[in-house]
């Protein structure tokens, strides 16, 4: 039984955890080491040094204060004067250089899980509710595994040390003393891993009630839904969900708690029959003259320093337990495949000189869900702009999904002049692409940075990103900022009021600037205009229509003032292309594009 419990224990991931220690600081590592040896010799030190005390003074009242027993009293004295430095002295050093470990591990490890994040090429993952749950745990574990599990190890090396010191000693006493004492550790062991295990299933069960509790505070103190919950007087429902999520999460914890209470009670009692019965036992020696007051303070302090040392194990072996389990999310997460295909060997990407085509493309996210697109094909003759429209649900943004390769098609290809596009690298080919997203970024940077991101190795080159900018017709709106270009928009980080926000057609603009950064071969614009005014959507179209003049671009828009300019338009209806054409042809077809481009345009008769 006792090896089943102790085959429970993650020790591979104990074993990475110490590696990335090791790897954190060599030096560190084994000056710390170094220490627990010296801090595990301290109380069996203290203890020889406390039984020899009293034998002397048991002496020196029956000889007298003797020359010889002034010399041993003041050796004796002396060495427990050193052995208290260096109690005093060791551990605040071990405590710095445990911090000072823990830093350096938090550089390493934090960088290491958004880096492994940062590398999938998809967009499935950030999509899924179970992997925030993975991720929030990796976190948690990668940035105090490493570091709590080499102090824990640290703690158990102190413990093992001085359990051999003093188990020596009570073997000279009482084998079977000491054989008892042993064993009253062995269930002490088995439900501290027991709890080690619950408290980790716990916090696996109430990860959604985290990620619950961060959105509700999001929503109380964010920018973002602060007009609307005002607007709608919503705070008082919100903070009412944030506070029963809040109890939800208490709960759980208290009868998680009550448990351990109850168990750790019990446990308390076994130690201190054990103890105190050693104890009887020793003065019952001592009582029949065959122990001395030493010997009896020495073997009641090694009953007490076993005792400490095999607990302090236990909690050792179910705290590395505990955070292995932890540290496990974190290893999960470094080997989760690529959510899209990323071929070894890619093809390159080349400029775009032929056509973008879709051949019978369809896609769903999961075997469990509905098909979204089904028999998707058109071709976009590059240099020719391609719009598409439906009605929401469409499945247009999800097939821009599938060009960007954010996902890949469930059937079918996506040709770039006839290369399958899961051929490339996604990194590479993304560089060939300028999309907006329906839902842009809005980058708390200055100004300059906001558009500059948009090709991040031309961040600083000002000429280019002014020239984006007066592309995107935002430039003048940027040069009556404070500090023109280098205003900060974001009320977040701005000190006294520095940072300034933008309308949400200017932040438009500035999206399309950072489109324009890019010499991209494929244009695509979702919804790029939703919240421009229908001037600042004309001259926007009239000057995008001139300057991707010769580039391939897709537009979607639910304005058929901006569609018509397009020179193909493909309608999507339930997943599936219903209509494609000019818009003189699709106008001539009097069908579902006829029907909504005629009920938008009554709007305005």
């Amino acid at each position: 039984m006792i090896r089943r419990w102790l085959e429970k224990i993650p020790v591979v991931s104990t074993r990475a955890m110490l590696h990335l220690a090791w790897e954190a600081h060599p030096g560190i590592f084994s000056t710390l080491f170094l220490l627990v040896l010296l801090q595990g010799t301290l109380p069996l030190g203290t203890a020889w040094l406390t039984k020899w005390l009293f034998d002397l003074l048991a002496m020196g009242l029956q000889i007298g204060m003797q020359p010889e027993f002034m010399h041993q009293l003041v050796l004796i004295l002396l060495g427990q004067a050193v052995l208290m430095v260096f109690g005093q002295m060791l551990p605040p050093l071990n405590q710095f250089l445990n911090a000072e470990l823990g830093r350096r591990l938090t550089v390493i490890i934090q960088k290491d899980v958004y880096q492994t994040i940062n590398q999938f090429a998809g967009m499935a993952y950030f999509e899924n509710p179970a992997f925030h749950d993975t991720f929030r745990l990796a976190a948690q574990g990668a940035q105090l595994g490493p570091s709590q599990a080499f102090s824990t190890l640290i703690h158990l090396s102190e413990s093992v040390i001085t359990l051999l010191g003093f188990i020596g000693i009570l073997l000279t006493f009482s084998p079977l003393l000491a054989l008892l004492v042993a064993l009253a550790a062995l269930p002490q062991l088995m439900i501290q891993l027991k709890i080690g295990r619950e408290r980790f299933g716990l916090a696996f069960d109430l990860s959604p009630n985290e990620r619950r509790l961060f959105y509700y505070g999001f929503l109380l103190s964010n920018a973002y839904p602060a007009k609307e919950i005002r607007l709608l007087g919503l705070g008082d429902y919100f903070l009412s969900g944030l506070v029963k999520t809040y109890q939800q999460i208490h709960t759980a914890q208290s009868k998680q708690e009550r448990r351990e209470l109850r168990w750790k009670s019990g446990l308390e009692m076994l130690a201190t029959l054990v103890s105190s019965s050693t104890f009887i036992a020793a003065v019952l020696q001592a009582l029949a003259g065959r122990l001395t007051l030493g010997d009896v303070t020495l073997y009641t302090n090694a009953v007490r320093s076993v005792q400490g040392a095999l607990s302090g194990m236990v909690y050792a072996f179910s705290a590395l337990n505990e955070q292995a389990l932890f540290f496990s999310h974190y290893q999960k997460l470094k080997t989760l495949p690529q959510p899209i295909h990323v071929t070894e060997t890619p093809r390159l990407v080349p400029p775009l000189v032929s056509s973008l085509t879709l051949q019978n493309v369809s896609f769903r996210y999961s075997e469990s869900h509905p098909w979204v697109l089904r028999n998707i094909t058109f071709n976009i003759p590059a240099g020719q702009r391609l719009a598409l429209v439906g009605l929401n649900g469409a499945g247009k943004t999800t097939l821009v999904k599938l060009l960007t390769r954010l996902y890949d098609p469930t059937e079918g290809q996506i040709l770039w002049d006839g290369v399958d596009i899961r051929e490339f690298d996604p990194a590479t080919l993304r560089r060939r692409l300028g999309v907006i997203f329906q839902d842009f970024m809005h980058y708390d940077f200055t100004a300059q940075k906001n558009i500059g991101l948009g090709e991040v190795q031309f961040v600083e080159d000002f000429p280019r990103i002014r020239q984006a900018a007066e592309k995107a017709g935002v430039h003048p709106t940027i040069e009556n900022l404070p500090q023109g270009y280098q205003t900060l928009l974001s009320r977040m980080f701005g000190m006294n009021g520095a940072g300034v926000d933008l309308s949400g057609g200017e932040w438009q603009k500035i999206a399309v600037a950072r489109m324009f950064m890019r010499d991209a071969d494929f244009l695509i614009l979702d919804e790029p205009t939703a919240a421009l005014d229908a001037q600042a959507e004309y001259e926007l179209f009239n000057r995008f229509v001139e300057l991707v003049q010769g580039r391939t671009s897709l537009l979607i828009s639910h304005r058929f003032s901006t569609v018509r300019m397009a020179d193909q338009i493909v309608v999507l209806e339930g997943g599936q292309i219903s209509e494609c054409g000019s818009h003189e042809e699709l106008m001539d077809q009097r069908g579902i594009y006829a029907r909504l481009y005629e009920m938008q345009a009554e709007r305005y008769r």
